[in-house]
């Protein structure tokens, strides 16, 4: 049986608030946590000032509803993934590639704060930091697991950080001219790290 939808107040209080979160990807995105303005915000989303705080009392706030609904999408997709087969880090790493692309304003975003976020004092510094170390690990642990090898090795823990460093290079490519293709480039750094292992 399907869930019910919430109706009246609550159902309206939503739909405005993910508009508000679309919104201000687009804004993030384009000129930056900092730059960006809650007015600008509200600007965007033919809110007053006084409106757009009964939704979000900040901007930090705001930044904050953006991370949390990004991961909550990502565990929905994760848990997809489990359910129709476990897929090998290739293959997952080429669909969350085509994802990126596909949604190219939080992408954007998502490079822009990376990079205030190298700003120890950047609200979601700590956040940043987590995930790129948790990726390496998880990346570490599934280039292992393709040599046979239950813990991985140095070789393993420096592939996993090129293979973080490729992605996020070809994307700003990308990002910065969208005649670029990084779907080859992508495809080739992804069977090049595949195949290769100096230390058995």
């Amino acid at each position: 049986m399907a869930a019910k939808q919430p109706r009246g107040p609550y159902s309206k209080g939503n739909a405005k608030r993910e508009e508000i979160l679309a919104k201000t990807i687009e804004a993030f995105g384009k000129t930056g946590y900092h730059a960006t303005s809650m007015r600008e915000i509200a600007a965007a989303c033919d809110l007053s000032q006084a409106g757009l705080l009964h939704h979000f009392p900040n901007k930090e706030a705001i930044l904050l509803a953006l991370v949390d609904q990004r991961e909550k999408r990502q565990t929905e997709r994760t848990v997809q993934h489990r359910k129709a087969g476990e897929l090998s880090w290739q293959e997952s790493s080429l669909g969350g590639q085509k994802i990126n692309e596909e949604e190219a304003d939080l992408t954007r975003l998502w490079a822009n704060l990376v990079g205030e976020a190298t700003d120890p004092s950047f609200p979601i510094h700590d956040y940043f930091l987590e995930r790129y170390r948790n990726t390496r690990k998880t990346f570490a642990d599934d280039i292992a697991k393709d040599h046979g090898r239950t813990t991985p090795n140095r070789e393993d823990e420096l592939q996993a950080a090129i293979m973080i460093a490729i992605w996020d290079g070809l994307q700003t490519q990308w990002l910065l001219d969208p005649k670029f293709e990084m779907r080859p480039a992508f495809e080739y750094a992804v069977s090049m790290i595949s195949r290769y292992s100096q230390f058995k």
